[in-house]
Parts: C-alpha cells; sequence; structure tokens
C-alpha cells in the first residue's frame, strides 16, 4: 500500500462524532489505509475502520491575538475588519497532528500522503487516484480559492509526496510555527502552510471551487470555531459593538453581558445583527451567550483597548451625492 489518507478530528459533540463517521465510511472506499488522528476520544467502533488511531492529549491552543489572522465582513456600506473574528489559535494543535502523520507515513514506507479533514466527505474515490497519479509528478497538490498560488489554501484537502514534506510539515516545532505566524502575512495558518510547500517543491494548486458535491462535500465550521461573531470599535462615536451573524437553522436567543448590563437580541436563521454596547472607555467586560452557553467573555483592560480600536474596526464607505 503506497497511499495513506490522514483524517484529523476534534469531536466534542455527537454531532461531530457522525460527521466524522460520513468523513471515514466515505474514505474506506478508496482501499487505502487510514490514519485517524484526534484530539478528543473516539468510539471504538469508529476506530474500528481504520488502519491506525491516535489521541493526542494535548490540544494546544493560543489567545495571542498577535497568532490572529484579520478577516472582515463587508456590505455595501460598511466593512467591518477584524482580528477577533478568530477567537484562538489552533496551529499548534494541527501540526501536532501533521508531524505524527508525516512519522507514520515515513517509518512505515507509504509514498503518498493525502489529508482530510473531519467533517467533510470524499463522495468520488476517483478524486484520491486523480491525486495520487498527479504525485508522480508534482510534490504536492494544494487548493486555493482561485487555483493560484497567491489565492486563500482550502486546509480540509490536500495531497503529499512522502519524500518531499518540508521539514517543519514532518517535524513538530513549536517556537517555529509561533516565530513565523508573527511575521507572515497575511497572519493566517493557511498562509504558514502553503509557504511551507511553494518553499520545499513542486506544488499543484487547483481551485476549490471545482469540488463539486459531486466529489467531495466541505465541511461548514463557522459556527463552532466561532468566526461568525466579532466585537469591533466604531471611530466615529468611540463605541464597541457586536456584528453577530447566524449561522443556524433556528432562532437564538443572544445575551450580552456588559459589565452589569445586558444586551439581548434574538437571532434569524441567514441573518446578521449589530448592537451598540457602550463606549470604549466605559466598557471593562463583555461575555456573550447564546442560551445554550457561553461563547466569549473578553476583560477591556486599557491595554487591550488600545490594541482593539486598532485591530477591529468598522469603515464606512462614502456615499456618491
Amino acid at each position: 500500500m503506497k497511499d495513506l489518507i490522514l483524517i484529523t478530528a476534534h469531536c466534542p459533540t455527537n454531532e461531530q462524532v457522525e460527521k466524522l463517521e460520513k468523513c471515514v465510511d466515505s474514505v474506506i472506499k478508496t482501499n487505502r489505509h487510514i490514519l485517524l488522528i484526534s484530539h478528543t476520544h473516539i468510539p471504538i467502533h469508529i476506530q474500528n475502520k481504520c488502519q491506525y488511531y491516535f489521541y493526542d492529549y494535548l490540544n494546544e491552543t493560543s489567545d495571542d491575538y498577535d497568532l490572529f489572522g484579520h478577516n472582515s465582513f463587508a456590505t455595501s456600506e460598511f466593512v467591518i475588519q477584524s482580528r477577533f473574528f478568530q477567537k484562538t489559535f489552533y496551529g499548534f494543535a494541527i501540526y501536532r497532528m501533521f508531524s505524527m502523520a508525516s512519522q507514520v507515513a515515513i517509518n512505515f514506507g507509504y509514498k503518498k500522503l493525502h489529508h482530510i479533514e473531519y467533517d467533510c466527505e470524499l463522495l468520488d474515490k476517483s478524486l484520491i487516484d486523480e491525486h495520487s497519479g498527479l504525485l508522480d509528478t508534482y510534490d504536492s497538490i494544494l487548493y486555493t480559492n482561485d487555483g493560484t498560488p497567491d489565492g486563500f489554501l482550502f486546509g480540509s484537502l490536500k495531497s503529499f509526496k512522502v519524500s518531499s514534506l518540508p521539514e517543519m510539515f514532518k517535524t513538530y516545532n513549536r517556537g517555529y510555527i509561533e516565530d513565523e505566524m508573527k511575521n507572515i502575512e497575511p497572519t493566517h495558518l493557511e498562509s504558514l502552510t502553503k509557504k511551507l510547500f511553494i518553499d520545499s517543491g513542486n506544488v499543484l494548486f487547483k481551485d476549490d471551487n471545482n469540488l463539486t458535491n459531486q466529489s467531495f462535500k466541505k465541511g461548514s465550521k463557522f459556527e463552532t470555531i466561532g468566526v461568525h461573531y466579532t466585537l469591533y470599535y466604531n471611530r466615529i462615536d468611540g463605541t464597541v459593538n457586536i456584528f453577530y451573524r447566524s449561522m443556524n437553522q433556528h432562532k437564538e436567543d443572544i445575551v450580552v453581558i456588559v459589565n452589569d448590563r445586558i444586551v439581548r437580541f434574538t437571532t434569524i436563521p441567514n441573518q446578521w445583527y449589530i448592537r451598540v454596547l457602550g463606549l470604549i472607555d466605559e466598557v471593562n467586560y463583555v461575555r456573550i451567550d447564546n442560551s445554550v452557553r457561553c461563547l466569549y467573555e473578553k476583560t477591556f483592560d486599557d491595554d487591550f483597548k488600545q490594541v482593539f480600536a486598532n485591530k477591529s474596526y468598522i469603515t464606512f464607505h462614502e456615499k456618491d451625492n
């Protein structure tokens, strides 16, 4: 067996475990060996479907905002640019998985390594056949949103020639990851992954828009990782505001605690909302709940307020007269 398929997982809920099992079942059809690595314990019946299973106890994340990338939400009237759409940096945890998978592939004689994230499904096994054939010519196959090296990396599907794996991909180095993330532009983990493979060999870039529902089902982790909402600063009136985009198919009762005040609003599926929370000079603490759990909480001390105002803000478009 020359090909190994890596499935990376973090499944704290039953819904996520169900998605993982669908992913594993779809990959089994390729008749290739499966390596499942997870930062949560996985039911034994799913483990039994894989040739290798690893549980990594250290799901290391960081709330160092210097590791966060800027994201934005735009309308015809304004743009919200915020480093705090991202709530945590998970690159350390993911690269631990990549290093484990690389060493398994190297030590057990696999020639090609394919990576799929747990909430995706491989609907056409010929996609892996195609990748495997292309790896006879290329060192890696990556997807971006426009099929070019300058595009944003789609991280849920990629393939590599094991003999050409970059050193910092196959050997875990936390310090290297932290240093690179604080210097790379744009500041996204995907930028680091793309850079490693561009620097190490011949990359074939493909357009992820060509991954149709007939060949590959993409996952949607926006709600689970919290990038559908952010706090931001309005420079015009000096206020802290919340932007919240509903990603659920049901209503949500959002409760925002601001110091000792409460701001409430109810969301409708596929709608976005903005609410003023108070003057930045007066906001010292914010907590966001969705009637099920606490989504986010942050203390606003003087140092953070200065960072926040520069890293998360709204810009209004000029109107034509």
